[in-house]
């Protein structure tokens, strides 16, 4: 009777109160992998749980070195502090201050899951619930497509995009925009699967499900940021799996691809269409027509404005408002208080030095994805290349879903290196 006495001491020693915190933590974390694509209230209180459990696990010594030893984490807590910072000075009240300044707070989320994910089962079984989700989506939306979508639901769906909805663009949880972003990313992440999985039938059906997910993205959803990460991404993926004599084979198969999508989805050939037509009919200052390309043209012209009475520090944080409405008071333009371009952005708001330290940022992320083992560091590049466009057409660091996915999976794929350069407090 001993030895199980023995064992089971042991066992209890192991899950002591810290650590049975820390791995419902770590499960948090993996459900906000599902949570994340689905649903805004069940991401903000899977967050909020994490920030509890990272607190309640204790270890801060621990959680110190690990994050110490991290330059991803680092450079999200400089970019952090600058944004701080950037509440000093400028327009705004100070509940806009902190509104604004709480959304790149969100980046936040990546220091805190990097102590909790140290397990390399925790880091997988997070992509892998993401994956559910976006699968789940994929489901439905193809059933939202073909008429197949129980009739009671297609209700609560509807709400969600009702400008926009319905067969021709069959979103499900989130709109447009967010959907294809998504789905264009979790193309690229089944590609990588497929590559790495060692059963010959599993390969197959999560290859199935890749080419599903693209023709979801390019001839029914109508998000054409989605549908150039998608291209971006392919044309990453097949350089990375062929060197530098895939750099033709990927500009080859992405405009292939973009032609068949143009002659064969009237989805995709009407965006492309009435982007050309739209912004060809653009005129400065003249935007007071409702179409999306003419406003997004006089967003980015008005934002460099601003950027260039405040070059080196901005209007602060908090301050784009003030200064757009004055940039458009008296006109026909309609005011933003998103110019829809994270660059311009993060440079009215904070100036040179801004996105100067938004470049430190993503430097470092790419540097240190090539320190992840594979497929890690594919998918972390990957990911970091599908921002970087996404944010020349949107404000993805501030959009919710779009800026919790980026910290949510920086958090997941960069706790690698802590987890291998610092060994865990045996007190």
């Amino acid at each position: 009777m001993e030895a199980p006495l023995d064992l089971a001491e042991s066992v209890a020693l192991v899950m002591s109160y810290p650590s049975r915190i820390k791995l419902a933590g770590a499960w948090c974390a993996i459900a906000l992998g599902f949570a994340i694509p689905v649903s805004t209230a069940a991401s903000n209180l899977l967050f909020a749980l994490v920030i509890a459990f990272f607190v309640l696990s204790g270890d801060f010594r621990g959680k110190y070195r690990a994050l110490a030893a991290n330059p991803a984490a680092l450079a999200i807590l400089l970019f952090c502090a600058a944004a701080s910072l950037g509440c000093a000075y400028g327009a705004g009240s100070a509940s806009e201050k902190m509104a604004s300044l709480g959304k790149y707070f969100t980046l936040l989320m990546a220091p805190l899951l990097i102590p909790l994910l140290a397990e390399p089962q925790h880091r997988i079984y997070a992509l892998a619930a993401f994956c559910a989700a976006m699968l789940l989506t994929l489901v439905l939306s193809y059933l939202i497509y073909f008429g197949w979508f129980p009739p009671d639901l297609l209700i609560a769906v509807r709400e969600r995009d009702p400008a926009a909805w319905g067969a021709h663009n069959p979103v499900v949880f989130k709109l447009h925009i967010t959907h294809n972003f998504l789905m264009a990313f979790t193309v690229f992440l089944l590609a990588v699967a497929v590559r790495h999985l060692t059963s010959l039938r599993l390969r197959w059906l999560v290859l199935g499900l890749s080419i599903l997910a693209v023709g979801n993205v390019l001839l029914m959803v109508k998000g054409r940021t989605g549908y150039a990460v998608l291209a971006l991404l392919a044309a990453f993926f097949i350089a990375c799996r062929f060197g530098r004599k895939g750099l033709v084979a990927a500009a080859v198969a992405v405009l292939l691809l973009g032609t068949i999508a143009y002659q064969g989805s009237k989805a995709f050939q009407e965006r492309i269409d009435i982007t050309i037509a739209q912004a060809g009919a653009w005129r400065p200052g003249q935007s007071g027509e409702q179409n999306s390309i003419s406003q997004r043209l006089d967003f980015y012209t008005n934002s460099i404005a601003i950027i260039r009475d405040h070059p080196l520090f901005g209007v602060g944080i908090g301050g784009f408002d003030a200064a757009y409405a004055e940039r458009v008071r008296g006109t026909s333009m309609v005011f933003s208080s998103n110019p829809h371009n994270q660059y311009l952005m993060i440079s009215a708001q904070l100036g040179l030095a801004g996105l100067l330290l938004l470049a430190l940022l993503y430097f470092t992320y790419w540097r240190q994805a090539a320190r992840l083992s594979e497929p890690f560091g594919q998918i972390a590049r990957g990911m970091l290349l599908a921002m970087l466009l996404g944010n020349l057409f949107n404000s993805f660091m501030i959009d919710f879903t779009e800026r919790m996915f980026f910290a949510w999976i920086s958090g997941v794929l960069f706790a690698e290196l802590s987890a291998r350069r610092v060994q865990p407090d045996p007190s």
